[in-house]
Parts: C-alpha cells; structure tokens; sequence
C-alpha cells in the first residue's frame, strides 16, 4: 500500500470549514452515547451528546458550502443557533456564533487568523451561561482555544494544529470526568 500524502492546508475557506465542521459533527453523531455517559454536571441528566447530536445534525441536514470562509462560518452559526437543544448545544452555538462575530470578512483565513476568532469566542460560551462552572464543557472549550491561540505560530498547517490539539482536549476531558465522575477518578 502506499503512503498517505498529506496535502498541508495553511488557508481555510468557506468549503474547508464546512467538511471540517461535517467531519466533526459526524464524529458527535456516533459517540453521543458516550457523551451522554460522561454528562454529570451540573446534572446528571444523561442528554449532552444527544443535545449537540441535534444541534449539529442541522447543519449536516440544511447547509452546503460556500467558498467564503466568512459566509460559511455565518450560516454555521446561525444554523446552530436555531436549531440549538439544551444547554450543550447553546454553548456550542454561541462558542460558534462567537468564531464567526470574531472574523473579518475573509474568504480564506490562516492559522493565525483562526486563533484569533476562536481565542475570542470563548467570552461568548461564558456570557451564555448564568453561572458558568470550570470543569464542564466551557473548559473543554477553552482549553482547546488557549492551546490553538498559544500555538498559532508554531504550526502553519491547520492539520498539523488540529492534530497537536488532540492531546489537549483529550486531557481537559478526561480531567472533567474525574473531578464530576461519581466514582472521582476511579472509573478514568
């Protein structure tokens, strides 16, 4: 078989957002299950991967790309926003409404540019929620966004960085999980 040439993707556009986004939002789609096993806080309710499964398969169902990163990143919140369910899917769209008040009007935009928007929506999840508590969903999210913001000039490549940043979420998270778990870290 042969070797897997990765093709680095230093701009995003409108249609680079748009499958990332898919991508992603398939991935929520098949562990909403786990997600939902993971939900304890602030309550145990059990609905945190079906809420962003819900919130996130509108786009999937009623958005197609546009070249323009800016127009895509726009119809991605406001499909998010409508269509948001629960307390996770209303973080999520404001973290994505947040991303895209944050960024010019681009058609393409860099690593950099990325960081930016996204470093600056955080404010957005936590001026969502009455009482925002670490150690939930807005951490994830903005340990994610720190880690992207604080690396914009290490990587170029919006692979590269994505891939790197999956080591710090998957800590933020596992980090949640203990400190929420019933069981405190026996179960992790």
């Amino acid at each position: 078989m042969a070797p897997v040439t990765v093709v680095p993707l230093n701009e995003m556009d409108g249609r680079r957002l748009y499958y990332t986004f898919i991508a992603g939002a398939r991935k929520v789609i098949e562990h909403q299950v786990e997600l939902n096993k993971i939900n304890v806080f602030p309550v145990n309710d059990g609905d945190t991967g079906t809420n962003l499964a819900s919130t996130i398969r509108a786009v999937i169902d009623s958005l197609h790309p546009h070249k323009s990163y800016k127009i895509t990143a726009d119809r991605i919140a406001e499909t998010t926003l409508v269509n948001a369910r629960g307390n996770s899917g209303i973080i999520f769209a404001q973290f994505l409404y947040g991303m895209s008040a944050e960024t010019g009007n681009f058609k393409t935009i860099t690593v950099s540019q990325f960081a930016e928007s996204i470093k600056n929506s955080v404010r957005y999840i936590y001026e969502a929620v009455a009482n925002p508590v670490e150690g939930t969903m807005l951490t994830v999210i903005k340990d994610w966004a720190n880690y992207i913001y604080e690396n914009r000039h290490r990587f170029s490549d919006f692979n590269e960085i994505f891939l790197s940043s999956l080591t710090v979420l998957n800590k933020s998270l596992i980090d949640k999980i203990k400190a929420y778990s019933p069981c405190k870290s026996k179960c992790c």
